[in-house]
Order: C-alpha cells, then sequence, then structure tokens
C-alpha cells in the first residue's frame, strides 16, 4: 500500500475514533442523529457516535442538583430606599419601614404580612425531555414563578401564628407536592428534590411588636396550663373531701334519725301508760328523775315518809 493509502487509513481511523465520548458517573448522553435527538438515554460509560456531522452526543447532568434561591418576598437589596440613611462605615442599614418597591412581601391567611427567602433543589430527571424543551435556560425563572405562586395559595390559607410555627413543616410538603405536577405540565424533565424556607417572619418593622405579642400568647398559654395542672390536682382533693363530709353527714343523719325515732316512740309509749295510770307513771318518772339527780351529787338527804320533823344527814364522799 502507498503512503498516501496508509495516510487516509490513518485518517479514517482517527475520524472514527473521535467518535468515541466518555460519559461521567453524573451524566446522562443523548444523540442527535443526522440532527434528530433520539430517544434512547445513554448511562455512564464509554459511548461510540458517529462523529460530527453525522452524530452529535450531548451530555446531561442528570445526577447533578441545581440550587435556586428565591428572594422576590426577602428584604430589598437594592439601591438606598428614600427612607434610609447610609451608615457611617458605608453599609445600608435597614429600612425602617417596609418599602413597597425595594422590599419584598406577601400575605397570610388572616392578612398579615410576611417576608420570605426560599431555596429549591431541582434535577433533570427526564434528559429527553429536558432538551425537547424549547428554551432551557428560560428554566430558572420558570420555577420561580411557579414556585412562588404555589406558595402564595398556600400562605394564603394559614393564619401567620400557624405559617410560622406548628403549620410550617406542612406548608413546606404542600408547595412541593403541588409544584411537582404544574411542573410536569411543563414538559422540562424536571424534579423538585427539596423546598427549603430559609427565612419567613413579619418585616423587621414590626419585628418588636410581634414578638411581644408572641410572647403575651406564650405567657397566656403558660397560664392557662398552669390553670389547668392545678384544677387537675385540687378538683380530685375536694371531690374526695366533699365525698367524706357528704357520707359523715348521711352517717349523722341516720344516727341522729334512729334516734329520734326511738325517743318518739318511747314517748308515745309512756304517754300511753300515763293516759291508762297516771299516778302510777308519775311515781315512776319521779323516781327515775331522783336516781338520775342523786347519781350526780356528792351529798344525800333522806327523809323518812311520814316525819317531816325528822332530819338523818347523811354525808358520802366519793
Amino acid at each position: 500500500m502507498s503512503l498516501l493509502g496508509w495516510l487516509l487509513l490513518a485518517l479514517v481511523l482517527l475520524y472514527l475514533s473521535s467518535g468515541f465520548t466518555r460519559v461521567a458517573p453524573h451524566e446522562s448522553a443523548l444523540v442527535y442523529h443526522l440532527g434528530e435527538l433520539q430517544p434512547k438515554v445513554h448511562p455512564p460509560g464509554l459511548l461510540f457516535a458517529w462523529p460530527t456531522p453525522i452524530d452529535r452526543v450531548v451530555k446531561v447532568p442528570t445526577g447533578t442538583q441545581h440550587e435556586l434561591r428565591l428572594n422576590a418576598w426577602g428584604p430589598g437589596d437594592d439601591p438606598i430606599a428614600p427612607d434610609t440613611v447610609t451608615a457611617t462605615d458605608g453599609t445600608r442599614p435597614r429600612p425602617k419601614n417596609l418599602h413597597p418597591v425595594y422590599d419584598g412581601y406577601t400575605l397570610t391567611g388572616d392578612a398579615n404580612i410576611v417576608q420570605a427567602v426560599f431555596s429549591v433543589r431541582y434535577r433533570i430527571a427526564d434528559p429527553v425531555a429536558w432538551l425537547s424543551a424549547t428554551n432551557t435556560a428560560q428554566a430558572p425563572a420558570l420555577i420561580e414563578a411557579l414556585v412562588l405562586d404555589v406558595a402564595a395559595q398556600s400562605l394564603a390559607g394559614l393564619p401567620i401564628d400557624a405559617a410560622l410555627g406548628p403549620g410550617l413543616e406542612a406548608f413546606r410538603t404542600r408547595v412541593r407536592s403541588l409544584a411537582q405536577p404544574r411542573l410536569d405540565h411543563l414538559k422540562l424533565g424536571l424534579e423538585l428534590v427539596a423546598f427549603e424556607v430559609s427565612l419567613l417572619s413579619p418585616p423587621g418593622a414590626t419585628a418588636t411588636a410581634f414578638a411581644e405579642v408572641t410572647s403575651a400568647q406564650v405567657e397566656a398559654r403558660t397560664l392557662v396550663e398552669n390553670a389547668r395542672t392545678g384544677s387537675a390536682q385540687t378538683l380530685p382533693q375536694a371531690q374526695s373531701e366533699a365525698y367524706r363530709l357528704r357520707r359523715e353527714a348521711e352517717a349523722a343523719a341516720t344516727q341522729l334519725t334512729s334516734r329520734a325515732q326511738a325517743e318518739a316512740g318511747s314517748f308515745l309509749s309512756l304517754a300511753t301508760e300515763y293516759h291508762t295510770a297516771p299516778d302510777l307513771v308519775s311515781t315512776r318518772l319521779r323516781a327515775d328523775t331522783l336516781a338520775a339527780v342523786l347519781g350526780r351529787v356528792k351529798t344525800r338527804t333522806l327523809l323518812p315518809a311520814g316525819n317531816s320533823q325528822f332530819n338523818l344527814f347523811l354525808r358520802d364522799t366519793k
């Protein structure tokens, strides 16, 4: 073979070897064959395709997560607002009031103003759809507008106390779950990996008043909990004491009733006997009374019957 033949063979081999492409572990590759995108996705490794102009290999970073910061509702970083003064060290202090031009904000469900800064992480899940999109350079702007729209709708259904406290995690989950279907509708081949809240708070001008309200709410909840705890401790004791007093009163009432009934029965019986033999009953009652009284004294005087002039004194000390 002549030298020219060897040179032609070397050029052909060099041309064919240029068709080998290394696909990194975090990438996927697609091939445009004669200008038409092929649907096959090539995994990481060594890929052979016909060199240009027959084939064109495009590598897509499918294993890389992209982060987008959403600061449309955050404190403004624009030039100095009219109501601010530059500090002596050249820094721009925080505006005294919320400026509608230089500061971003949104509203909660109870018409409170909040400022927020979000961050979104996403990745290319479908490289074919990603390369088929008309303008992938506009993807960050589309994601920002879409996520902020969903976030505004979600915050519009939450009062500020829930948005800043127990409802924050549900808010994050809701934004992500509602934004993904709308992103799929755009057919960009993107997947939202995470939606994070970097800042969600009232404006700086109202921070002090809001902190005072929050502190008062916390104190009120503390007082209510203390009252409930005291009630839980005192009420059983009071109920137990009331139960004991009722039982004692019922027992005393039973004893008094029984005693009164017994005395009433005795009196009625005695009254019946008195109507039958009044002298006998009177004598017996007098004797019983004397016996009861004399049993309590220390000096006794006995008078013989029928002799009022004779007195016999008997002193008996017990």
